[in-house]
């Protein structure tokens, strides 16, 4: 996975969890979501991406993506338990997920520079 891959893997998770709140996605499951080391992007972190580790960036990305997953899981958890409104505040524009997603791609972007 490259860096370009990477942050495509990442920004997937939004439309996912769109069709979820909508109620036309795939079934997520909140305790699966919070996980950080099963999606696409996670693997690749703990995987081949831990070459980086020696950079400032992999341990800002490490730790936005973590956050971001436990952001997620609260969004599917609203989501299922019938609170549409608070799931769409936290992925709306300004919402916590949001403000992760962002932080998450800027660490890859960060890495993507100094890693040359």
């Amino acid at each position: 996975m490259n860096f370009d891959e990477a942050i495509a893997a990442h920004t997937k998770w939004k439309v996912r969890l769109r069709t979820f709140i909508d109620g036309t996605g795939e079934k997520l499951e909140a305790s699966k979501v919070a996980v950080d080391n099963q999606c696409d992007l996670g693997r690749w972190i703990y995987g081949d991406g831990a070459k980086y580790r020696s950079l400032d960036a992999y341990e800002k990305l490490r730790a936005s993506h973590a956050k971001f997953h436990k952001c997620a899981a609260q969004v599917v958890t609203h989501a299922a338990s019938g609170n549409r409104n608070q799931a769409e505040s936290l992925i709306g524009n300004g919402g916590e997920f949001s403000k992760l997603s962002q932080e998450t791609i800027g660490a890859i972007m960060q890495m993507r520079k100094t890693a040359g």
